[in-house]
């Protein structure tokens, strides 16, 4: 017999209608969420709406979520989406920067650790804001896929929240990483 994971078994409670297992997904989920939508969008009150937001989306499309898509990325998928409907309203959307080069550490990649916001020198907010400068320039897929993969999705997940293969993924990745890092070496 085949061991049913506990993200399986919380998905099948929610689609029962059980909405405490439903809030579990939502405090496993909302601070990874929070962070890569901040990621995205760099407004606080935005990046709480549009959280709030996938998870309505998700509460509503919860009984026809395919039953062979991993939870989290069918909801950085939804997080995506919103995220990608705020830009078309013609609201500009600030980046802000994360370590981008997560498990699938280039060596040739600049350190991106980003110092601690509350102790901001002028050496800690001029490199902010160059990475911030690089990070508008890389397509939004790009960065998106480099946020997932900073905090340490898999390819598949990635392909899965992107809607695109995982050689695409790769491909995103690859370029993404050589790009931000010509563009960065050039501040």
């Amino acid at each position: 017999m085949r061991k049913i994971s506990v993200e399986a078994e919380l998905v099948a409670k929610a689609k029962a209608g059980e909405v405490a297992a439903f809030e579990r997904i939502v405090m496993e989920f909302e601070p990874k969420l929070s962070r890569f939508i901040y990621g995205l969008v760099n407004e606080r009150e935005l990046s709480e709406d549009l959280v709030q937001e996938t998870f309505v989306s998700a509460y509503r499309a919860l009984p026809s979520m395919p039953a062979d898509l991993k939870l989290s990325a069918w909801l950085y998928k939804i997080a995506l989406n919103k995220v990608r409907s705020e830009k078309r309203k013609k609201r500009p959307v600030p980046w802000l920067p994360l370590p981008f080069f997560g498990q699938n550490n280039d060596e040739e990649a600049p350190a991106l650790e980003l110092p601690d916001p509350s102790a901001d020198t002028a050496e800690s907010i001029a490199k902010r804001d160059a990475i911030i400068g690089v990070l508008k320039k890389l397509p939004s897929d790009q960065s998106a896929a480099l946020l997932m993969d900073a905090q340490g999705f898999d390819d598949d997940e990635i392909a899965e929240a992107l809607d695109c293969s995982t050689g695409a993924v790769r491909q995103k990745l690859f370029r993404a990483r050589k790009a931000f890092k010509a563009l960065y070496e050039d501040n």
